[in-house]
């Protein structure tokens, strides 16, 4: 019995050499990688790191966007007993210097030259020895850095192994369980990054899990586009692929997944909330362009499927009279399915099983849309301390606004206070060279989350906020925002919403546009001839926009609803810090940035009551 992913990874190199493995973009054409090929470039890849004289548990950084040089990389590291550290390349050249001071990284692979001068910028390398470039040639280097291109790294293993053939194979049978696999950084939404030290027996234990759990075919495709940094896409697509010997299919970039869906035609896919919402807002956008008739069609045959959905939901809880209500609409579903959606579903290659949902809560609206397009999406729940998922929906038994029940050998309980508690094989070793703060993510055994959440009868876990954003009104009340903000985000007009009042009588919103609604709604109604700046004033717009958020306050207690709200001329950006790099939004940081404009949104009598000046 194998300990390792590694294991199973050569083993699926010996056994299906001829299945393909991987697919990938290169000259404007998807080619196939076999398993035979895969682990070639990985061995040559590893033999280069042992000619370089690593010692085993060497820590070795990657700072790329998804590519199979990532995923080469990555194994042939771990083959030799290295340590990876994934690294955003969104990152700046400060925060990268941090990640590789303190992990204590000997290599690191670049994606490219731009990503390579972030290191030349760089005061300070640590102890850094040597570069590899994945993506093309460089030009200028690091001051005492060995720096060699993709090519370069590959021949210089093809040399070790014509001494040293077999070396790989024979380091990656010494592997353990309890080895260290990879030390992978939070995002700091909420401070200094910490790096959560994962053993390869976390690995696997995950993907034996999420394989009985969710249930893959020998034939399934899955569409790769979340970054690999990201311990959601590096176990649910990168050794999830390896584990259950799926073809793992790399999109080219986030603007080119439509495309790539219709060339690949994946069956199975990870995404995050953020494009869920997108694709949501970008076909309403389409329908309304629509003539008058279609527009019609299509939104009969989603009232058709919402009612379906229903009376199934209804029969599923019990609720139905026996299973009537969806016989009912059964045949009127085929009818909408083989006239609407079907068309709609091939627009994503046509052969998905299902989606799956992570790393941030997603809306219930989008959810219900989905699934009446023929495309269910499992919404799972875990962190990069829980090596990912903690808590799954099933194919078939997924429970919209739930993450799902803790997934087998994993136990979950919620504490006094509602922080959700974790215990099991998948909890993280302890946080690099940090004991202080690994003794405090635990209490009794257990993992301490830091989100708020609740357990139903049927075991399914309900995600509310994270702990240390549930707000305090000045009245004592406790709102979580993220439920608030759920029933917003990527609805209509408005792309994202943060929900403030900490201390205050109570709360308030700042709201960014979706542009292309925004752009949409503006044409229609003539105001096309209008900058952004002034659209987002405008009286039908932020008409629009209340009208959105009275709907979701008739759904809140008094004290939990948005009582003013300000509409932002962009949208949050990663580059302007106030997104992560997997796009959950920077709470205290936006809130910090647009304090004034949040306190405007106070009236003066309100902010003088709130200093004590006047009761």
């Amino acid at each position: 019995m194998y300990e390792t992913v590694i294991h199973l990874f050569w083993e699926r190199v010996s056994d299906n050499p001829d299945r393909t493995a991987i697919l990938f973009k290169r000259d404007g054409q998807y080619h196939a990688l076999a398993w035979r090929e895969y682990g070639q470039i990985v061995e040559r890849a590893g033999a280069a790191l042992l000619s370089l004289g690593l010692a085993n548990q060497t820590k070795i950084a990657i700072m790329s966007a998804s590519r199979v040089q990532w995923t080469c990389a990555d194994l042939a590291n771990l083959s030799v007993g290295g340590v990876t550290v994934p690294v955003y390349p969104s990152l700046t050249g400060a925060e990268l210097e941090y990640l590789v001071h303190h992990s204590d990284a000997a290599g690191i692979f670049v994606e490219n030259s731009r990503q390579l001068r972030k290191l030349a910028c760089s005061p300070s390398l640590g102890g850094l020895t040597f570069a590899v470039v994945l993506d093309g040639e460089f030009s200028e280097k690091p001051d005492g850095l060995n720096v060699m291109t993709w090519d370069q790294f590959l021949q210089l293993g093809q040399e070790y192994l014509q001494s040293h053939p077999g070396a790989v194979r024979e380091r990656a049978k010494e592997l353990k369980g309890s080895d260290l696999a990879t030390i992978v950084y939070t995002s700091g939404t909420t401070g200094v990054p910490k790096g959560a030290m994962i053993p390869h027996s976390n690995i696997l234990f995950v993907c034996r899990t999420l394989a009985a759990n969710v249930g893959f075919h020998p034939e399934d495709i899955s569409l790769s586009f979340l970054p690999l940094s990201h311990i959601f896409e590096r176990i649910g697509g990168q050794f999830l692929h390896i584990h259950e010997g799926i073809v793992m299919a790399f999109a080219e970039s986030m603007e080119a997944v439509a495309e790539n869906m219709m060339e690949v035609r994946p069956t199975i896919m990870n995404a995050v909330p953020r494009f869920y919402e997108k694709v949501y807002n970008r076909i309403q956008v389409q329908i309304r362009g629509m003539p008058a008739p279609q527009q019609y069609l299509i939104r009969w045959a989603i009232a058709i499927g919402r009612r379906a959905l229903k009376a199934q939901e209804a029969d599923r809880d019990g609720h139905g009279k026996n299973g009537i209500g969806s016989r009912i609409y059964r045949t009127e579903l085929r009818v909408a399915d083989r006239i609407v959606f079907s068309k709609i579903r091939q627009r994503f290659g046509g052969r998905l099983r299902f989606l799956i949902s992570g790393a941030a809560p997603l809306s219930q609206e989008v959810h219900q849309f989905f699934e009446i397009l023929g495309l269910p999406i499992i919404e799972g729940y875990g962190l990069t301390e829980t090596t990912a998922p903690v808590a799954c929906n099933k194919p078939g038994q997924s429970v919209r606004g739930t993450v799902g029940r803790a997934v087998p050998g994993v136990d979950i309980k919620i504490a006094p206070d509602g922080e959700i508690l974790v215990r099991g094989p998948n909890v993280f070793a302890g946080y690099y060279k940090n004991e202080e703060a690994t003794r405090e993510a635990f209490r009794d055994g257990w993992f301490l989350t830091g989100d708020i959440g609740d357990i139903d009868e049927q075991g399914y876990l309900r995600i509310k906020d994270r702990k240390k954003d549930i707000i305090i009104t000045a009245g004592g009340k406790h709102i979580a925002p993220q439920v608030i903000e759920n029933m917003l985000a990527g609805q209509g007009l408005i792309s994202r919403i943060v929900v403030y009042g900490d201390r205050r009588k109570h709360v308030v919103a700042l709201i960014t546009p979706n542009l292309d609604e925004v752009k949409s709604f503006a044409e229609t109604n003539g105001l096309s001839q209008l900058a952004i700046e002034e659209l987002v004033k405008h009286s039908m717009i932020v008409s629009q926009v209340q009208t959105l958020v009275d709907t979701a306050n008739a759904r809140l207690a008094s004290f939990e609803q948005i009582k003013r709200f300000l509409v932002l001329p962009h949208d949050f950006t990663i580059e302007a810090n106030e997104l992560t790099p997997t796009l959950k939004i920077r709470r205290k940081y936006v809130s910090d940035k647009y304090r004034e404009l949040l306190d405007s949104l106070y009236n003066v009598e309100d902010l003088a009551v709130e200093k004590g000046l006047v009761s």
